[in-house]
């Protein structure tokens, strides 16, 4: 509180207000890295997931057309 009167002595209302504003846009930003990185890391997860079941089905692919190929007397 003490900063508050502080800002008042010097600057009136608008000290104050100004101080207020700075405050509540310095949390904010903080708040939005805080959620883009949070969002990044979610990405990143969904990606590599994606990944592994592209993988995935591309061998499931490759070995059913191996055995389709042993099936039909192909070599």
């Amino acid at each position: 509180m003490g900063l508050l009167e502080y800002i008042g002595s010097i600057g009136g209302i608008a000290g104050v207000l100004a101080a207020i504003i700075f405050l509540t846009y310095k949390n904010m930003v903080k708040q939005l890295r805080d959620d883009r990185k949070y969002m990044e890391d979610r990405l990143t997860e969904v990606i590599h997931d994606y990944n592994e079941a592209v993988q995935a089905n591309t061998k499931i692919s490759a070995e059913l057309f191996t055995w389709l190929k042993a099936k039909n007397g192909h070599s």
